[in-house]
This record gives structure tokens, sequence and C-alpha cells, in this order.
């Protein structure tokens, strides 16, 4: 029980660090088109860069000096299979088409479910690769969840529906992601629906994003402090 309580401790304290940092705020947009245009600078004849969409999840940060403009972070991959600054660009959109995740209809429905299967981890079978005594890399993959700690849980599959019709989650989505639990936020953004959790081993926090719809994966969104 300490055990745990000192676990959420951490975990809480690395929400609260990572919320100053520029990635520490998550978004969607809420536009009437269905889409938001993003601007190379903070103004409204700078060049339009990219377009995001219903429900395409990102990190922002609000600016000092250009109150009428949001920084936005926006991931190069929808399925965010590496974490990095290399895989992310920035943008600009205006204040007004900004939805912060918390916003959100918080759901409470039935016809939307998400569990992880769990297990206990095993090093055995997989290709590990360390830095000393630390753990960087599983079957090539970078690991989150762990600060160079070898990993206590690991997820072997998800389960997700929407109105009783199963989603299939390949593993390439799951075999990079360790320390999880099956408590999570969910959101309801029109007919999609963002699942959202913070895991941790107590140093190496994440928070992960997932957004179901249309009877498929859209989005994964892995943040790091």
């Amino acid at each position: 029980m300490h055990n745990k309580k000192m676990k959420n401790f951490l975990i809480i304290l690395s929400i609260l660090f990572f919320c100053n940092l520029n990635y520490g705020q998550i978004a969607v947009i809420k536009d009437v088109d269905g889409f938001t245009n993003v601007r190379k600078l903070p103004k409204i004849d700078s060049d339009v860069i990219y377009k995001l969409k219903d429900s395409e999840v990102f990190s922002y940060q609000e600016n000092e000096t250009e109150s009428e403009w949001i920084t936005v972070y926006i991931s190069k991959n929808k399925y965010q299979l590496e974490c990095g600054e290399d895989d992310t660009f920035m943008g600009y959109i205006h204040k007004s088409r900004l939805c912060p995740i918390e916003d959100l209809t918080k759901y409470t429905g039935t016809e939307f479910s998400f569990e992880y299967n769990l297990k206990k981890f095993s090093l055995e079978n997989k290709i590990s690769d360390f830095d000393g005594k630390w753990l960087t890399k599983i079957n090539g993959r970078t690991i989150y969840g762990t600060d160079g700690n070898i990993p206590k849980t690991e997820v072997v599959g998800i389960e997700t529906s929407i109105n009783g019709k199963s989603i299939e989650i390949p593993n390439i989505f799951y075999e990079d992601i360790f320390e999880c639990d099956n408590v999570f936020e969910i959101n309801k953004n029109k007919g999609d629906y963002i699942v959202h959790q913070w895991n941790s081993d107590g140093a190496g926090g994440y928070l992960i994003v997932w957004v179901l719809g249309n009877e498929k994966l859209k989005q994964r969104l892995i943040l790091i402090p």
C-alpha cells in the first residue's frame, strides 16, 4: 500500500512539473468547418503550414506576447511511434479555435469500452539494449514508463469496442508502453472517443492519448516530461 501511495505521489509531481513545459497542455480544435489553419507565424496573413482536423490531438502553449495566438506542437506521426523534438513541428492557431481536452464532455456511457490486457513484465525472449545498467530499448523500440529500470508491467493486448464492434489494435502500438493500469479519463468529441492517462514507475512518467472513432484507431500520442 505504501509503494502504491508513493507511486501516485510521484506521478502527481511529474504532472505538475510537466504542466510547466512546452508540452504541458493537450487540446483539440473547435471549428464549425471541421478544420483549423495552422500558421507559420502568429498573424492572420502568415502562411498556412497545416490544417488541424476534428479530434486531432496536439499539445499547446499560451503566449505572453501574442495573446490572440496559441503555439501548437503537432506530431509528424499520427501514432507517435517514436517521441522526440524531431517528431513534432510548431505552428500557431487563433485562440478562439482552441479546445483543451478538459473542456470536452466527459464520457460516462456504455457504448464505448477500452481496456488493457496486462501482465507481469519479463525480459525473456526480448532483445534488450542497455547503457551500462540502464535499460534503453526493448526489441529496438524506445520504452515509456521507466527511467532506465526494468519495467514491472507490460501491455499484451488492448480490448476496445464502439457499439459492440471490436477495434483491432496491433501490438506495434502498445509494445513500447509500460507501467500502465486501467484507470483512464475518457472524453467525447463529436463521434470520437479520447482516452488519456499518465503512467510511470515513479520516475519515467509519460502521458498517452488514444483517439478512436469510425471503428478504428485514429491517433496515438505520447508526451514525456
